[in-house]
């Protein structure tokens, strides 16, 4: 099971030239704002457009690959995460995986298409259990990810941290010849321990994880 820390977009913000801790449900309101009054769009469209810009000038290989995370990366939880009052309660968390019901986010899902079109090879690595395989393959087809190379899931016993983890798989994918041109993720766990290419480093105002 993933850890999740929760940030509601800040514990302590720059107040003066002290830190003042936030109230509860102000932070609750500054997420709520970020996500639904337009600035994670607009963000998330910078770093998209901005991603395509930089690959364009790319020369792919027969063995040119991606490595996208899962949630807040091609996923998008917020509606459910909100629903429960930005808190995170593993039983309700994993109905919410098994229910496969979450949607596509719009700008990473272009990036895959884009990458798709020139015909990279996709691999998904994601912190979510094996059990939770067959919920995340149909979620994922159902929001128009078809293309899927590789989906690797942590598997019972796994320890590792998350950029641990993350950085064992894409180094296997290396040693079995996928020659990783870009990582894409929400967290900078998703990319940190070398094998990533292109970084790209998606905002998640949500929760962490190390």
């Amino acid at each position: 099971m993933k850890k999740l820390v929760f940030l509601l977009f800040s514990a302590f913000l720059l107040s003066s030239c002290s830190h003042t801790i936030l109230n509860l449900s102000t932070a609750k309101r500054e997420v709520a704002n970020y996500y639904e009054n337009g600035e994670y769009d607009r963000e998330m469209n910078e770093i998209i457009n901005s991603t395509i810009n930089k690959l364009e000038g790319m020369k792919f290989s027969p063995n040119s690959a991606a490595v996208f995370d899962i949630d807040e990366t091609v996923l998008n939880n917020y509606p459910e995460i909100k629903r429960v009052g930005f808190g995170s309660v593993d039983k309700m968390w994993d109905e919410w995986t098994l229910s496969a019901k979450a949607k596509a986010i719009p700008q990473t899902k272009k990036l895959y298409d884009y990458l798709v079109k020139r015909g990279v090879k996709i691999f998904f690595i994601t912190g979510r259990d094996q059990r939770f395989y067959e919920a995340t393959i149909k979620n994922l087809k159902e929001e128009g990810f078809n293309r899927i190379d590789t989906l690797i899931c942590r598997k019972p016993g796994d320890f590792k941290s998350a950029s641990q983890y993350k950085a064992f798989h894409r180094k296997e994918l290396v040693n079995m010849g996928a020659d990783i041109i870009i990582n894409v993720g929400d967290q900078w766990s998703d990319s940190e321990g070398g094998n990533s290419g292109l970084v790209v480093k998606l905002p998640d105002y949500l929760y962490l994880i190390d």
